[in-house]
């Protein structure tokens, strides 16, 4: 186990999810428990659907790089998208470990059948070092 899936199962309450439960209310039966990195990304993306960011979470270098207003303008563009639905699965797709941070690409699956992939990464301190939406299905 490493430090960084060490301190992301520390915040898994901070998720929002019941375990064995998912995001979604209207999820399909039988889907699984997400990850505490996928729970952290379906909460991520519909946190910034309205326009809403767990600055506790961010590394102080995110942190003060994240304005209100970026947070503002990618909820516009996720709205603007149409990407105003709760996401029903999420899938890291794959994981790479640096130096200093971890990073996963994550696969969220949206109720009308697209996608989108979302690049996290996270510090040693399970704090998130950056967030970029890498491809949203039909644009």
């Amino acid at each position: 186990m490493t430090s960084q899936t060490g301190n992301a199962q520390d915040s898994r309450p901070l998720t929002g999810t019941i375990p064995g439960r998912p995001i979604h209310p209207h999820a399909p039966t039988g889907a699984r428990e997400h990850s505490p990195v996928e729970a952290l990304a379906l909460r991520w993306f519909a946190d910034m659907r309205e326009g809403k960011i767990n600055r506790n979470e961010l590394a102080p270098e995110y942190d003060a790089h994240l304005t209100d207003h970026a947070v503002e303008q990618m909820s516009h563009y996720m709205k603007r998208y149409e990407f105003g639905h709760l996401p029903l699965e999420a899938h890291v797709i794959h994981t790479r470990k640096g130096e200093t941070q971890t990073f996963h690409v994550v696969k969220i699956h949206f109720p009308r059948g697209d996608a989108a992939s979302v690049l996290m990464g996270f510090n040693q301190e399970g704090k998130i070092t950056g967030v970029t939406l890498t491809s949203m299905a039909g644009d």
